[in-house]
């Protein structure tokens, strides 16, 4: 289950494609473009932003849940976890909360991680299992007791490294470097610090975003933004792509400057396909980009951001051995295939398990005493 297709589409794909010897049901919050082979597509209204509609959607959920008997229900991202696990398990579905970067994590303020906390606790309590894209995610929430130990499990994230390959590039002596980025265009995935950094730099390289977007949330760039860094020529807007190695072959360094991730492929896509990646040192990053190659800032810090970008820029040599560290890094570390099997034994945890018709455990604000702990320095339902 997810919010939107789109979700579908571009995390769940390859991976349901690649589980074609089961029978899968799509539920997505908004109508189905794409279609995945092989697989029933369902539609449940729901919005991304908190609504009052949220409650027919649940209770619309339910209801499906209830007359349809699935192996289990897995859900991805925020709005389809909130509201598609409780309603599963209430109908008597077994669940995998699937945690595409946890709302809590250490580079939070604490407002937002007190916000993060709770969401993670009650999406955890709803589900049989947990299924956790960063291993840093596995550690901390199980830690700070938003995640039971016994229901935690590291899935991690992959791509498909054969499609991305990419032998090492061959510039001429006067060719003008390209700058790219693949994300959605909202404040979240870094977008207008990758703004600053091309207009900071629109003297020595070109700057590309490839990406959908969003004008359903509220952090989505802004159309009049969009069109001035056009109208300047600082940024070349490609939109949503169906295949983005064209745009990879053509760029010179991928820039990633994330708030939040779980295990995000752009960046191991991009390694894979020859570039050196800078980003913003967060959880999930960390685990994708080479170490040692001073290609990870603090996150926020565009002054930062501007500098490791003009350094690979000005040197090519030193941008061509960091290309190679996150290159061997990816494609030793991140098969699809792991992830796959990894999956699968988490699938057949899940069917083994008797099914549990009870309510799960206490929630917060249900009667447990548990305090919410403080700052120490997650579309499509899966279901078979």
């Amino acid at each position: 289950m997810v919010t939107t297709e789109i979700s579908a589409r571009i995390l769940l794909r390859k991976q349901l494609m690649a589980l074609a010897d089961r029978p899968w049901t799509i539920v997505a919050g908004d109508a189905t473009v794409a279609p995945i082979p092989g697989a029933e597509h369902l539609q449940v209204p729901m919005r991304r932003e908190p609504a009052l509609a949220d409650f027919r959607s649940f209770l619309a959920l339910f209801r499906l849940f209830r007359d349809r008997r699935f192996n289990f229900v897995q859900t991805h991202t925020p709005k389809a976890s909130l509201l598609g696990l409780p309603a599963a398990r209430l109908a008597g579905q077994r669940t995998i909360y699937t945690m595409h970067g946890g709302l809590y994590f250490r580079d939070n303020s604490r407002k937002a991680n007190v916000a993060g906390w709770l969401f993670e606790r009650w999406c955890c309590s709803w589900a049989h299992f947990v299924a956790m894209q960063s291993a840093e995610d596995v550690e901390v929430l199980v830690a700070k007791r938003a995640c039971p130990k016994h229901k935690a499990r590291h899935l991690g994230n992959g791509i498909e490294i054969d499609h991305y390959r990419a032998d090492p590039r061959n510039r001429s002596p006067g060719h003008r470097p390209v700058v790219l980025m693949i994300a959605r265009l909202v404040a979240e995935k870094g977008c207008l610090d990758f703004f600053a950094v091309a207009e900071a730099l629109a003297d020595q390289a070109d700057f590309i975003h490839v990406g959908p977007t969003e004008h359903d949330q509220r952090d989505a760039v802004a159309p009049t933004r969009i069109a001035q860094l056009e109208a300047r020529r600082i940024v070349r807007f490609v939109g949503d792509v169906g295949d983005v190695r064209p745009y990879l072959a053509e760029a010179d360094l991928f820039l990633l400057p994330s708030y939040r991730e779980g295990i995000p492929r752009a960046a191991m896509e991009a390694a894979a396909s020859g570039l050196p990646v800078v980003a913003y040192d967060i959880r999930g990053v960390r685990e994708v980009v080479a170490p040692d190659h001073r290609l990870l800032v603090p996150r926020g810090d565009v002054a930062k951001l501007v500098a490791a970008t003009r350094a690979l820029l000005d040197n090519p040599v030193e941008r061509h051995e960091a290309a190679t560290a996150c290159r061997a890094h990816v494609l030793d570390r991140f098969d699809e295939r792991a992830v796959i099997e990894r999956l699968r034994a988490i699938y057949a945890e899940v069917v083994a398990e008797p099914a549990r018709r009870s309510a799960p455990e206490p929630a917060v604000g249900s009667g447990s005493s548990m305090s919410v702990p403080g700052v120490t320095g997650a579309k499509t339902g899966m279901e078979a």
